[in-house]
């Protein structure tokens, strides 16, 4: 594992300078004085076909910028946090963001790392003073927000035209959306006309994406964990992730996952285990749970999750283990323990 943080990838001249021409006509049209982050838009890749949904940031005075949200796993996250009626996703939710973002910052928040690049290439801001300084991330899930690559810069030169043209469009039509069915998105004709953008160009039709499902945990250690001796005791058990769990992986930062072992009636913690968030939540939940019992040297006759989604996950495991898995609405004990260790992480020994 690497002891420092990896370069950011290095990115042509060329590139970085046309991205940032882009960048400074976006932010001085100032599209989120008209536009919520709702107003979300379909772009087509000419080449590959594949589909990305742009939406714009800023109309709740905080974030100022533009996403382009790719794959499927970036489509899910972006159609259900619209469609959330929470005001934050849980963390598990946000790690799997899977986009590309520009920000404008005041220069005294540029990291150092962004403020170099954009120094190659002698960029100055224009517009509003304090306010113009684009920070370009890169988001996978499961990964903490990095530096863009050449081919996500050349990504972004392919759809930040044409979410300039879409802005200025729904600049001139503001009611664009009123009469139209929630569920539809407005994809943009491809390849982008060599003209403005009409109204008539918009296809609207609505973006299925599947559901996330998971999978059983595929149970391993089994001779070893009913060896174990067993107790009548309860057990509460969580995989989750963490403020400030973040690793040091292939040079650079990685969320991970906690899974925590409690006994319900003392509170005393079992076991614990610690996974990347880059392995499926089903991995790091069963091998989470299988460590914390052989540290806890013993199988309880219930075990309690708060985590509906560990049901599918957990249940052949405690079926093989002959374990009552059993759904909570609220886990004192196991609450408790998780918000210590968030406190610890955050703050250092």
């Amino acid at each position: 594992m690497p002891r420092k943080l990896d370069p950011p990838p290095a990115i042509k001249p060329e590139t970085i300078r046309a991205l940032l021409a882009l960048a400074t006509e976006f932010g001085a049209a100032e599209p989120w004085e008209d536009m919520y982050d709702t107003h979300v838009v379909g772009l087509t890749d000419p080449v590959t076909h594949d589909i990305r949904i742009g939406s714009v940031l800023g109309n709740a005075g905080e974030v100022f910028g533009v996403g382009v949200y790719r794959h499927t796993a970036g489509i899910r996250w972006l159609l259900n946090a619209t469609n959330s009626s929470e005001d934050e996703p849980n963390l598990e939710e946000a790690v799997m963001m899977d986009c590309l973002k520009i920000e404008f910052l005041p220069k005294n928040q540029l990291p150092k790392a962004d403020l170099n690049l954009l120094k190659t290439v002698a960029f100055k801001p224009v517009g509003k003073k304090g306010l113009g300084w684009p920070q370009f991330q890169s988001a996978r899930p499961g990964w903490v927000p990095w530096h863009i690559d050449q081919s996500e810069a050349e990504q972004l030169l392919i759809d930040l035209p044409r979410i300039i043209q879409f802005c200025t469009l729904f600049r001139q039509h503001p009611d664009l959306y009123e009469n139209q069915i929630v569920a539809d998105i407005p994809f943009l004709p491809t390849p982008k006309p060599d003209r403005p953008l009409k109204v008539e160009d918009l296809d609207w039709h609505p973006l299925i994406v599947p559901p996330q499902t998971y999978a059983p945990f595929k149970a391993s250690k089994l001779e070893a964990l009913r060896k174990l001796p067993r107790t009548k005791a309860a057990y509460e058990y969580a995989c989750q992730v963490l403020p400030g769990s973040t690793i040091l992986e292939q040079g650079r930062p990685c969320y991970s996952r906690t899974s925590l072992l409690t006994d319900q009636d003392r509170g005393l913690v079992l076991g614990h285990h610690l996974s990347l968030t880059i392995e499926p939540l089903e991995q790091s939940a069963g091998l989470g749970l299988v460590n914390t019992l052989l540290a806890s040297q013993s199988l309880p006759k219930r075990l309690w999750i708060d985590d509906g989604r560990l049901i599918v996950v957990l249940g052949p495991l405690c079926e093989a283990l002959n374990i009552e898995l059993k759904l909570a609405k609220e886990l004192p004990h196991l609450e408790l323990a998780m918000e210590s260790l968030a406190n610890f992480m955050m703050v250092g020994p």
